[in-house]
């Protein structure tokens, strides 16, 4: 039987042997991989690069593909056997390990109240879902193999199958930074992919993952990519404008309803809003697959006709990318922690009352991104509890030695960085509030 293909712009062909993985194929089609059709893969982002329109659907098939091929390498390159093995559980866990993903991918979980990871595991262990019945049909121990190697805080199986699916370096991060660089246009992610998936070979007693040193280039050059993608792509300011206005019109929303004011729910949302703690066992399967982004588009829609002023105007501005603008706070504020920021959050609220915004509380919007998020690499300092799952490491005259000290340039990538606040305004005070900032600036240093 010929094989299955997808076009893909990334790959041109990702073909799957209808005879070897028939069974696979039918995971693709099972209605919850499908539902990744409608998931953006960047959340808003497409409201700053117009492209990145992708979705989660085409980077799952995306993941896939790369772990199929890294897989035959392995099976080429060293214990065949245990590679077989291991390979339809590896590939259902590249395919399902976004399935739990809500509207907009991260954005919305913290709206949402909910965690990506928990959803795809229990999709994948309910027997009523079909890519349950999928798995199960193929090998009954399918469905709790893949769920163990979503599953962040397992350690049932070998090392080596955990680093291939979540780690520094892994077919999951390989795709997202190529297809994220291409669909937004914004070219910052390329590297030889094809590189690290060619030399990658088990470590000793094939239980761990390691590089060899004529890869260390390739390596570097997908560690800046991940750096570049980070400050330019998903920490851009314009898109975490729209994630804070987002998320402030939900918040505001859930404060209405939690005080008895009609919000205009619209039948699925406001089934979901009945639960105070939406987690896995209390929400149904089915109640949370139908919470889609055209669920929470059409949500915001109908706010824009609410009574509620405030609501009425950010549901507006979300539709018609009419966002906030950002402002830089005075530079004390991102010495203090968040509830000791002196005059300025208090002088700001002034000023957006003064001029008619009766909740200031939605439109002086603060964004901590931790500097955790913006490293694009960090690896174990202790040589003892180094793995390929939390340090890149190349093969050196039989030893491994991790990535950064092995290329000592790449520090500068690897120093902790420290938390950074910015703050969001309506376009209109924008000039006033720069100027309140700067008058605080001038205020603290006479002091």
């Amino acid at each position: 039987m010929a094989d299955k293909v997808f076009r893909d712009p990334l790959y041109n062909y990702i073909a799957f042997d209808r005879t070897r993985d028939g069974w696979l194929i039918d995971l693709i089609n099972c209605r919850e991989v499908q539902r990744l059709r409608r998931i953006h893969q960047l959340g808003v982002s497409n409201f700053t690069y117009p492209g990145a329109d992708h979705t989660r659907f085409a980077h799952s098939l995306g993941v896939t593909h790369l772990m199929k091929l890294v897989l035959e390498r392995l099976e080429r390159a060293s214990d065949a056997e245990q590679v077989r093995n291991a390979r339809q559980a590896l590939l259902a866990t590249a395919l399902l390990h976004d399935v739990g993903h809500g509207p907009f991918s991260h954005l919305f979980e913290p709206c949402l109240g909910i965690n990506h990871e928990q959803w795809s595991i229990a999709i994948i262990q309910d027997k009523s879902s079909e890519v349950h019945q999928v798995l199960r049909k193929e090998n009954a121990y399918l469905p709790n193999h893949v769920a163990d190697l979503i599953d962040s805080d397992s350690s049932k199986h070998a090392p080596w199958q955990r680093a291939l699916m979540s780690s520094q370096l892994d077919v999951d991060r390989l795709d997202y930074l190529r297809r994220d660089s291409l669909c937004s246009g914004a070219g910052y992610g390329h590297f030889d992919w094809h590189r690290l998936l060619t030399t990658v070979e088990f470590f000793e007693d094939t239980t761990d993952l390691i590089w060899p040193e004529k890869s260390a280039l390739a390596i570097e050059e997908y560690i800046f990519a991940r750096h570049y993608m980070y400050q330019n792509v998903y920490l851009h300011k314009t898109t975490r404008g729209f994630e804070q206005l987002l998320q402030a019109m939900w918040k505001r929303a859930l404060k209405l309803h939690s005080n008895g004011t009609d919000i205009y729910a619209n039948p699925v949302l406001e089934r979901f809003w009945k639960f105070e703690d939406p987690k896995p066992g209390k929400l149904s399967i089915e109640d949370y697959l139908r919470v889609e982004e055209f669920t929470v588009l059409e949500q915001i829609q109908r706010w824009t006709g609410h009574s509620d002023k405030s609501l009425a105007d950010c549901a507006r501005r979300f539709l018609e990318r009419d966002g906030l603008a950002m402002v830089e706070p005075p530079s004390s504020v991102s010495l203090l922690e968040p509830e000791n920021f002196g005059q300025w959050e208090p002088e700001l609220h002034k000023l957006l009352i003064a001029k008619g915004y009766d909740q200031p509380e939605m439109y002086c919007l603060m964004d901590r991104i931790k500097g955790k998020y913006r490293q694009p690499y960090r690896e174990e300092k202790s040589l003892e509890e180094q793995s390929a799952v939390n340090t890149i490491r190349v093969l050196v005259n039989n030893e491994p030695m991790a990535i950064g000290r092995y290329l000592p340039r790449l520090q500068a990538v690897l120093s902790p960085l420290a938390d950074r606040i910015r703050y969001y305004v309506p376009k209109e005070i924008r000039n006033e509030a720069k100027a309140l900032a700067k008058r605080l600036d001038d205020s603290s240093s006479h002091e």
